[in-house]
């Protein structure tokens, strides 16, 4: 397999590139504007299939890196959707990575 990050080759089996310790994960990503930014992670918490969520801005700088543990309760998601309004104040389109487990 080739690494999604460096372009490196890594073991089929791997969860980890060796090289640059990027998540070998399936990736799934997609643009958002800002209104909907908080209702689309909320989404995504519900559905319960992330393992970790990334919001870049525009020019693909990471704005905010949520590891997800299955069995979030709402106190422990309450900041993080905190944080995810104050993007969406600043920025006019995100986009979303969803780093979902293997199934």
């Amino acid at each position: 397999m080739i690494c999604k990050n460096c372009g490196k080759e890594i073991d089929d089996n791997a969860k980890y590139c060796q090289e640059c310790g990027s998540s070998t994960a399936k990736r799934e990503e997609f643009f958002v504007d800002a209104d909907h930014l908080v209702e689309e992670i909320k989404k995504l918490f519900d559905e319960g299939i992330a393992t970790r969520i990334i919001i870049k801005d525009e020019k693909d700088r990471t704005l905010l890196d949520i590891p997800v543990v299955a069995g979030l309760v709402g106190a422990v998601i309450a900041p993080w959707l905190a944080a995810v309004g104050a993007i969406a104040a600043i920025a006019v389109k995100c986009k979303i990575v969803v780093e979902k487990r293997e199934e």
